[in-house]
């Protein structure tokens, strides 16, 4: 039999070329309106702040223009790493879910694990889909799917080989809600048990999800966009102070 474990887990399809990885989340009712709601902000300060830059362009030398530019896409990219601006629902759930590795412990190399050889296939003690009925398309970074990944595995593996013996020695009937033998139900009760041993990357995606939410809400109002001092470049006349 084999089982594929990064299916429910999520499903992701790599895009070497960009370093990062196309992810589809299981997510419950409302998360979409409830992104929507909170990126909303933050994408109006973000066109205002781009609005400044685009101004701030005019009258330069090539030179000048291209360092500025590469300027302004780097301050750009700290913001959002430092989840100041959230303004995409990729950069706020890759936000939330480097804090939800980090609060697993889980922001370090796994030299032991070789993604390449995770068994493929949805395995026991995932939850249902169908509790999860909206379907979130992220585009996140590689190597933070790759640590999700390996930090699941790793920590579920041998709860899922258990649970494969499991499967294996048990019909699946005695899951049923309605089994009354004290047998079945002494084994529906070992399956929790090792069902709660795993951890999935959907589980962990929502999680980062909710995290990423909680840091859009609560994101200090941005200073104005006037406050913002233009870069002063060699060979243009700085103002003149007060005589």
């Amino acid at each position: 039999m084999e089982h594929n474990f990064l299916k429910e887990n999520e499903n992701f399809e790599e895009e070497e070329d960009e370093g990062t990885a196309r992810v589809s989340v299981r997510a419950p009712l409302g998360t979409r309106l409830a992104l929507k709601s909170v990126l909303e902000q933050h994408q109006a300060w973000a066109q205002r702040l781009q609005a400044h830059h685009k101004a701030s362009l005019k009258n330069l030398k090539p030179a000048q223009r291209d360092h500025l530019l590469d300027e302004q896409h780097q301050e750009l990219h700290g913001l959002r790493r430092q989840g100041e601006l959230l303004d995409t629902r990729d950069t706020l759930v890759a936000f939330g879910l480097r804090q939800e590795v980090q609060a697993r412990g889980w922001d370090h190399p796994w030299p032991d694990v070789d993604l390449v050889e995770i068994p493929l296939g949805r395995f026991p003690g995932s939850t249902r889909t169908g509790s999860y009925p909206e379907t979130l398309p992220l585009r996140l970074p590689g190597a933070l799917v790759d640590q999700v990944s390996a930090g699941c595995w790793s920590t579920s593996k041998e709860s899922i080989h258990q649970l494969w013996q499991w499967r294996d020695d048990h019909a699946p009937g005695v899951l049923r809600p309605d089994a009354t033998r004290p047998e079945d139900q002494a084994a529906a009760a070992e399956y929790r048990r090792l069902a709660a041993g795993v951890v999935t990357t959907g589980e962990v995606y929502r999680a980062g999800i909710r995290r990423g939410l909680h840091a859009a809400l609560h994101t200090p109002t941005p200073p104005p966009i006037t406050a913002l001092a233009p870069p002063r470049w060699a060979g243009t006349p700085a103002p003149a102070g007060p005589p």
